[in-house]
């Protein structure tokens, strides 16, 4: 568990009541987007990949290139790595993205409460609502934001045009996400902010110095503590 260098315990998030709106990031926040890339990465770093598909990617010559990627101070952006890797003939990834294991429980227990939520995802809505609808989850979200739809992280008129849908003032908001990005359009929208730090799990000490100078709330490093933080669980 991570806090803020501010990090007083009265700062920290107690109940989903503390806030009327929270806007979630999609990609690394609620949908396990990227490790299924980052799996297929690690295997091709292998000296002898098994599957076929890191084999492949390792005779490709990206790895280096992704793991720039992966590894640079600005956030993991899905598209950009699922467009390097589409160019080179790589459409699936292993195994399939979902929800990381407990948001759907969470998302179900913050909808039953009345909770107010939004997503703003960085690709295109109709993709994203397909995925939501596969999984039985666009019922819990107002509002979902693709980046086909007008302004893209981090311009703040993403979250203005929530508020004002949600008839909701800037202090009464809470952006979570995972990048860098996300804190910076909060900032810039004068929302509340709680970082995600679990999406490529063996690049955390990144994820974490990428959100640490934005000083969120707090900074959940898991699914449990980020209940911790918006269910006081």
């Amino acid at each position: 568990m991570d806090f803020s260098q501010n990090g007083a315990l009265d700062n920290l998030i107690t109940s989903f009541g503390s806030f009327d709106l929270i806007v979630f990031d999609w990609d690394g926040t609620l949908f396990d987007s990227v490790s299924p890339i980052i799996d297929l990465l690690l295997e091709a770093k292998k000296e002898q990949p098994e599957s076929s598909q890191a084999v492949a990617l390792k005779d490709s010559g990206m790895v280096p290139v992704l793991e720039q990627i992966i590894t640079a101070d600005h956030a993991v952006q899905v598209n950009d790595l699922k467009m390097l890797l589409n160019l080179e003939g790589f459409t699936s990834f292993g195994k399939p993205a979902t929800l990381y294991g407990g948001v759907a429980e969470l998302l179900n227990t913050l909808w039953e409460s009345g909770q107010k939520m939004a997503v703003v995802a960085g690709r295109a809505q109709a993709e994203v609502l397909a995925e939501m609808r596969e999984l039985n989850i666009d019922h819990y979200f107002f509002s979902v934001v693709g980046s086909d739809q007008g302004p893209v992280k981090p311009n703040p008129a993403i979250i203005h045009a929530i508020l004002a849908l949600a008839e909701c003032v800037p202090n009464r908001a809470l952006m979570v996400g995972d990048s860098a990005m996300d804190m910076e359009m909060a900032t810039l929208a004068r929302v509340s902010m709680l970082g995600t730090a679990y999406v490529t799990r063996d690049h955390e000490e990144y994820c974490l110095k990428r959100l640490q100078p934005w000083q969120p709330l707090a900074i959940a490093e898991t699914v449990e503590e980020l209940n911790q933080f918006l269910l006081g669980q």
